[in-house]
């Protein structure tokens, strides 16, 4: 719980010192910024507010699928829940990592064995990171000049995070096709609990890993031979990376954009979402608003850049982490009170 709350505060603190210097940058006041919000068209940013739900639909319809296909009949809100636990808890943990155990801690509640879990999760992010990686090969092919638009920081930024996730994403398809490298990963774990002098909990480990990993490769071994199911996933996930790029495009045509422009527009988020793998911090705060802000500059003056920067990272990422938080809470109470129904049953 320290931690969570430690991420929390750094989070706000790194997006209150991006969003000050935007301002500051950008040379006008939160009151003009206010003005734009009001003059702005309220049928776009209502588009822009279902793209980031539906960022969170996409993933959760995804992993009911995933889970379906291994057995378990997941409704469409239980995979909505998994998904929101996911984006929550990756948005205030550094480098996301507490996105899938949130999202694996609910799916064992309802009663999804590890090996499941752990399958489903994996494919899922792998199915993401290739859906970026995609999307990001597009935009080069398409529009190489908008990269070169940008200034040396964010390029470099950029660069890294496509190294980054092509690198997560060799390394994902791995752990799903070569199951020998989960042994040895469990080895090390085993190794590293014995150098600490945790023997019993050492034991116990390698006593269940050889189960665990025969069921997993049982179940990545379902899913692998599947390639139209395959397919239908990674583009779910395709559909999910690009309803969250969509929210700058239509946040950017509700500040009475020019239309012909919405493909740049799409071009520069996506490299937006590449380069927020720069630093592995939550939300990668700082770093998406840096390269956004330099990114609209080629579009625009400074005020409106920054009035955009400031508009849909609100949306995608602060509005998207409130719903998902609203939507984990509620799972969590529904939780509580369906434990005390069966208590009172029995």
């Amino acid at each position: 719980m320290r931690k969570k709350v430690l991420w929390a505060c750094v989070t706000l603190a790194l997006s209150a010192f991006a969003i000050s210097a935007l301002f500051y940058n950008g040379g006008f006041s939160f009151t003009e910024f206010l003005q734009d919000i009001k003059s702005a068209s309220p049928l776009w940013l209502c588009a822009a507010l279902l793209c980031a739900i539906a960022f969170i639909f996409f993933e959760g319809r995804a992993l009911a699928l995933i889970l379906r296909a291994l057995g378990y009949s997941v409704k469409k809100r239980r995979g909505f829940l998994y998904a929101a636990a996911d984006i929550y808890f990756s948005s205030i943990t550094p480098s996301a990592t507490g996105g899938q155990p949130a999202s694996a801690w609910f799916m064992s509640k309802d009663g999804i064995k590890g090996a499941q879990v752990a399958a489903a999760l994996l494919l899922n992010l792998t199915m993401y990171t290739l859906a970026l990686v995609g999307i990001g090969a597009f935009s080069i092919i398409v529009f190489p000049h908008v990269f070169i638009e940008f200034n040396t920081a964010s390029k470099l930024m950029i660069l890294f995070g496509i190294l980054a996730m092509s690198a997560l994403a060799f390394f994902f398809i791995l752990l799903l096709k070569k199951q020998s490298l989960v042994r040895k990963i469990g080895s090390a774990v085993v190794f590293v609990l014995k150098k600490i002098h945790l023997e019993n909990a050492a034991h116990k480990f390698n006593s269940k890993i050889d189960s665990a990993i025969e069921k997993y490769n049982e179940c990545v071994a379902i899913l692998a031979g599947r390639k139209r199911f395959l397919a239908r996933i990674y583009l779910l996930n395709l559909l999910q990376r690009s309803s969250q790029i969509l929210v700058t495009v239509f946040c950017f045509f509700a500040m009475r954009g020019d239309f012909s422009s919405g493909l740049k527009i799409f071009a520069i988020q996506t490299y937006v979402a590449l380069g927020s793998n720069f630093l592995p911090v939550p939300g990668a705060a700082g770093v998406s608003e840096f390269i956004m802000y330099f990114g609209y500059m080629t579009l625009m003056g400074e005020e409106e850049a920054c009035a955009l920067a400031i508009l849909s990272r609100g949306i995608s990422f602060y509005a998207c982490s409130a719903l998902s938080l609203m939507a984990v809470m509620l799972g969590y109470v529904m939780l509580g009170r369906d434990k005390n129904k069966s208590e009172g049953i029995q």
